[in-house]
């Protein structure tokens, strides 16, 4: 078994090596030893065949390998984990998420259950059928880890320059739980319904402007691509709102954002003031509804916000949050290579 220097001693290391010049004005260096901790704990816990399942090179093209469907991952098995490693594999997991986005985190994989009951499948439906992998060693910068099975993508990337967030991805199948005793249960309703609030708000002149189809497109338009680019420029812009609409809008946003842990959630929200919430655009297809198929996304020039509610009766919740210049840290990594040589 392969030693591992102390955490303290291998941050420590990092730090003295490459101190950290974050790219925004949020000091992420707490959360960043945080994380570093709980990365390491998690990799001290694992036996030798579980720890070189997990370890993959952080250059290696699957640390861009991004899926939300029911398939098999690179990486250790959250079923396969003692109680322990499982513990730490949740601590890790909450360093990246907020209490209210680890809990969401936990009811989508417990949604598994219902999922295996519904399609009498409890292999290819099954709670514990996740995945951590890390990326490179924690604390020698840069580094990254991803917790991924299916309706759940957590990519975390770590350099002298912050912390990307992006891609994260949850989904909830089904959106509303119809029956047994977990009937009525609602992992993303607050998704759902704070979309079309937002859209009712909306004079009839202006939902004319919102509303880009009277049918919902199908899927996330970003889908499961590692790399995505700004989608059409249509629907309603910010500055076409009353001020109060524009509020709501902003709490529309934020309401993804503080899916992550306080720290990185400001600086994604710091990112969004520094290219202008003027320049936000809302667009929704499909029916108003309850119960209708829809789609509704939230864009701006460095992001974009996706959520779609289509498949199952529109009862099957997708929902995105990506950065066009930031996923996967490639931006804050031009940034770390760039002062680095």
């Amino acid at each position: 078994m392969p030693h591992l220097f102390p955490h303290y001693l291998r941050l420590g290391f990092a730090l003295a090596c490459a101190p950290l010049v974050f790219a925004h004005q949020v000091d992420q260096t707490q959360l960043i030893a945080k994380m570093t901790d709980r990365a390491n704990a998690l990799l001290e816990s694992l036996n030798e065949e579980k720890r070189e399942a997990a370890l993959i090179p952080f250059g290696n093209d699957e640390r861009e390998n991004f899926h939300y469907v029911p398939l098999d991952r690179q990486g250790a098995l959250y079923k396969n984990m003692t109680a322990v490693q499982r513990a730490n594999t949740l601590q890790l997991l909450h360093t990246a998420l907020s209490d209210s986005g680890s809990m969401k985190a936990v009811q989508i994989m417990q949604l598994e259950s219902i999922l295996a009951e519904i399609e009498n499948d409890p292999e290819r439906r099954d709670p514990e059928k996740y995945w951590i992998a890390i990326f490179g060693t924690p604390g020698e910068l840069p580094w990254g880890w991803r917790f991924e099975g299916h309706h759940l993508s957590v990519n975390q990337t770590i350099t002298q320059h912050g912390i990307s967030g992006t891609p994260l991805f949850m989904g909830a199948n089904p959106g509303k739980v119809l029956n047994g005793p977990h009937k009525g249960k609602r992992v993303l309703a607050d998704a759902e319904d704070r979309g079309r609030k937002f859209l009712l708000s909306l004079s009839p002149e202006q939902q004319k402007r919102a509303i880009i189809a009277q049918k919902a497109i199908r899927e996330i338009k970003t889908g499961q691509h590692s790399l995505v680019e700004p989608l059409a420029d249509e629907g309603i812009p910010y500055s076409a709102l009353n001020e109060d609409q524009q509020r709501a809008l902003e709490f529309l946003v934020r309401h993804y954002l503080n899916r992550h842990e306080t720290e990185i959630s400001e600086a994604a929200r710091q990112r969004i003031d520094d290219h202008g919430w003027q320049n936000l655009m809302f667009a929704w297809a499909g029916p108003t509804e309850v119960a209708e198929g829809h789609y509704y996304r939230i864009q701006g020039p460095t992001f974009v916000i996706e959520y779609a509610n289509t498949q199952n009766d529109a009862n099957h919740h997708h929902t995105t949050y990506r950065d066009f210049e930031n996923d996967f840290g490639r931006d804050t990594l031009r940034e770390h290579y760039r002062h680095s040589h």
